[in-house]
């Protein structure tokens, strides 16, 4: 065999977490062949965060217009959404061949086609064996299936990417990440939407509390939610969809119905039978504390097919750097899941980082929580924000941030600033003497603790 067919490193799955152990690997001299059956680059840049950031940016404009009318502002912005889509594929579509380009300058091979074991020590693609020292599972997630009659006639979120005109009426099922943020987008681009929700809480990565506030900020946007409403049945009659959902079949008319029920790892395509894979409680690759496959330790795992935190970017990296670090050097490094901020990118933004309430309530940790409103404030209420809102869950014991939650424009930056603070442990009487860029968003957090 050559030796491209028997390499040192094989991956399998081109995203932020493959990318990041291909390249650590091939800087320290291994030969890395990597492969996927999408085009590289992995769901965060084509498919997931990337493209939903640009939308989310050029609406932003357009509602901040909205909201600044009665400052003074004076003009009409509309969306045009062809041209908006345009120019999100201008900004996406050439990271596939930038990323394979990439790859060919540092001596990785790349490989289009889809990878799956033909035993716990061979990988095969297009009909071509491989037999590496190392095999990484990279091969991220993929949209979660909803089965129920008519299911065929969903629109996926990949697909509401490539969508070239703005359907008028919008169905989302699903209370997450992805149904937020797609619906803030498709409701100030114009669209009437509805998200339907099977249980009773949307967001349950957040404190109520906040999300509270938020859905009060989507309601003004035209968002209508309805929960308690499992989909029955999907169907169409010439260009109108009609959701039928909960007990009593309630109907939604529609143009487009979008699955936004989440995601899954995408493990189908590997032929696990015959990987030696044991797989986890949520159908990922089960590792150890070294990223390293239980079962089969020729496999190390990392990202969205393992899901052993959240499914985000910076989470996915510091897998693969985790993985690759041990490949490299031998089983020495370790994931740490200690202090991850997160944030939900709809109008306005939703940012957390560490426990919520209820989770230090069940863990019996001692704590006060500092929390309110921050719609009266200056900073919000020059950009014409109406329910801007925070909460920060303390330690009794040490006067530190256990967890925060934040709800408000640059909710985002500022979760970093608490993020920081719980990894240098540093105390609120801290948070609240530091000098502060004045006036910012990251001076409101001193507001925080009066």
């Amino acid at each position: 065999m050559s030796k491209i067919e028997t390499p040192d490193v094989f991956i399998i799955g081109t995203g932020p977490a493959g990318g990041a152990i291909a390249g650590a690997c091939s800087k320290a001299g291994k030969q890395v062949v990597i492969a996927d059956y999408q085009p590289f680059g992995g769901t965060c840049p084509l498919r997931g965060c990337e493209p939903k950031k640009f939308l989310f940016d050029v609406t932003n404009v357009a509602l901040r217009r909205r909201l600044m009318t009665e400052r003074g502002l004076r003009g009409d912005i509309s969306i045009d959404w062809e041209e908006m889509i345009t120019a999100m594929h201008g900004m996406r579509d050439p990271i596939p061949p930038r990323v394979e380009a990439h790859y060919k300058e540092m001596g990785i091979v790349g490989l289009h086609g889809t990878a799956e074991f033909i035993d716990p020590d061979t990988i095969a693609v297009n009909g071509v064996q491989y037999t590496p020292k190392h095999i990484v599972v990279a091969a991220g997630a993929s949209s979660r299936k909803l089965e129920f009659p008519g299911s065929e006639l969903l629109t996926s979120t990949d697909d509401f990417f490539e969508l070239k005109e703005l359907p008028k009426r919008i169905v989302f099922i699903g209370g997450g990440f992805i149904s937020f943020e797609l619906a803030h987008v498709a409701a100030i681009a114009g669209a009437q939407v509805d998200v339907v929700l099977r249980s009773e809480r949307f967001l349950r990565k957040f404190d109520p509390f906040i999300v509270e506030h938020m859905i009060e900020t989507s309601k003004e946007l035209g968002v209508r939610f309805h929960t308690n409403l499992p989909p029955c049945s999907l169907s169409r009659e010439g260009n109108e969809l009609t959701l039928c959902a909960g007990d009593d079949h309630q109907e939604f008319k529609a143009d487009c119905v979008v699955s936004a029920a989440g995601r899954v790892a995408d493990v189908s395509r590997l032929n696990v039978e015959k990987s030696g894979l044991e797989l986890n409680a949520k159908g990922g690759v089960k590792v150890n504390q070294y990223m390293q496959s239980v079962s089969n330790p020729r496999v190390y795992a990392a990202g969205d097919v393992v899901g052993n935190a959240m499914e985000l970017t910076p989470v996915a990296t510091m897998e693969g750097m985790v993985a690759a670090n041990n490949i490299i050097n031998g089983n020495a490094a370790q994931a740490d899941y200690s202090v991850i901020p997160y944030t939900l990118f709809t109008h306005p933004t939703v940012s957390s980082v560490g426990l919520r309430e209820e989770e230090v309530a069940a863990a019996g940790i001692p704590y006060h929580i500092a929390k309110g409103s921050a719609a009266g404030w200056a900073s919000f209420r020059r950009i014409g924000e109406m329910h801007p809102a925070f909460k920060v869950v303390i330690s009794d014991e040490d006067d530190t941030v256990l967890g925060a939650t934040i709800t408000g424009h640059n909710s985002e930056e500022m979760i970093n600033s608490f993020a920081f603070a719980m990894r240098t442990k540093t105390t609120i009487a801290e948070l609240r003497s530091w000098l502060w860029a004045y006036p910012s968003f990251g001076y409101e957090i001193r507001h925080f603790f009066k």
